[in-house]
């Protein structure tokens, strides 16, 4: 081998230990913390929850939740069966006083784009707010839906839940 070709070699070997020392050196500058410290137990117990029924179907009834801001809500949906393509009367109960407080609720299908679909609801007495919502049917045939209670008052920052809820056709 001559003398070039060893230099050719040298600092090829070179500028590929450069760049493999860079990508180390950068991907250490852009590391972003875990949220959870073990996410692949974390993910096997959320699904667990899951498939056990953990969590309450709006489909069958009433259900209620923590708002992530404090307090909880109780929403309801109907009328049962909850159908697609229907007028659907909405209901929150916040559990009392409430007369400051605007209510919407915002249906979402996980993972896919259904549109924009939020109802501000009207208060209905201390604490509770009603209105009406239509769930569109979705063209791949899922049934899958969340709904997120977003409660704001002025002053303050606001506080939602979310709701399975599962839609018959």
């Amino acid at each position: 081998m001559t003398s070039c070709a060893r230099l050719a070699l040298g600092v090829l070997v070179l500028a590929v230990l450069g760049i493999i020392a860079g990508t180390v050196w950068i991907a250490a500058t852009v590391r972003e913390e875990t949220v959870v410290a073990h996410p692949y137990e974390e993910g096997l117990r959320h699904h667990s929850e899951r498939a056990a029924g953990a969590r309450c179907d709006l489909a069958d009834g009433p259900c209620t939740e923590r708002l992530d801001g404090g307090g909880e809500v109780t929403l309801e949906i109907g009328p049962r069966p909850i159908r697609t393509m229907t007028d659907l009367a909405v209901r929150v109960d916040l559990g009392g006083a409430g007369e400051r407080d605007q209510v919407a609720v915002a249906f979402a299908m996980p993972g896919m784009e259904m549109g924009r679909n939020e109802v501000w609801l009207a208060p209905s007495g201390a604490g509770r707010f009603g209105g009406g919502a239509v769930l569109v049917r979705c063209p791949s045939g899922r049934r899958d839906w969340m709904a997120e209670v977003r409660v704001e008052r002025p002053g303050t920052a606001p506080r939602t839940a979310r709701f399975q809820l599962g839609v018959r056709e």
